[in-house]
């Protein structure tokens, strides 16, 4: 269920904000499946349709069955870019850009290469900054916690020498 709720937060979410690198690289990777499927399904139109000659039904069917299978893409590129739009400390309404046949193009341009604001927006935390308040696991944190942890057990065994009850 982890892996599903994980792809369901990476493609199918419009909350928060998402950098130019994820962005374009989950986009990359829809269109990567997309093309995949789209050739998977001629492949079976094409030799249903080789097989079946005069009959169009399955062909049409195939063709059909590719669009409904667009339908989440699509949808997920969307949202995808309006959280781009969100890093941007844009609304979601200026997804309406994309409608536009020629302005789509500098729209898409400007997703992928204008910088996200810097710091806290209305949309969420900055998915850049290294907030204080998070924990960054390097060896440094791991240094300090495994020496508070001896400084405690040395601490321990300290007053159980003195008190004279072992401690175990």
């Amino acid at each position: 269920m982890f892996q599903i709720d994980n792809i369901r937060e990476m493609f199918f979410s419009w909350e928060g904000r998402l950098n130019r690198k994820p962005y374009i690289l989950r986009c990359l990777a829809l269109g990567l499946i997309l093309t995949v499927v789209y050739i998977l399904l001629m492949v079976i139109a094409f030799t249903t349709a080789a097989a079946q000659v005069g009959n169009g039904i399955p062909t049409m069917g195939a063709f059909s069955a590719t669009y409904i299978l667009y339908l989440p893409f699509i949808i997920s590129g969307y949202l995808l870019a309006i959280r781009r739009l969100h890093d941007l400390d844009l609304s979601a309404f200026f997804i309406l850009l994309s409608f536009v046949p020629v302005v789509s193009f500098f729209f898409a341009l400007y997703l992928i290469f204008k910088k996200g604001t810097e710091g806290p927006n209305a949309y969420g935390p900055d998915p850049l900054s290294t907030d204080p308040e998070m924990p960054v696991f390097s060896t440094s944190v791991i240094h300090t916690t495994n020496s508070t942890e001896i400084d405690a057990a040395q601490t321990d065994s300290d007053t159980s020498h003195d008190s004279g009850v072992s401690r175990s």
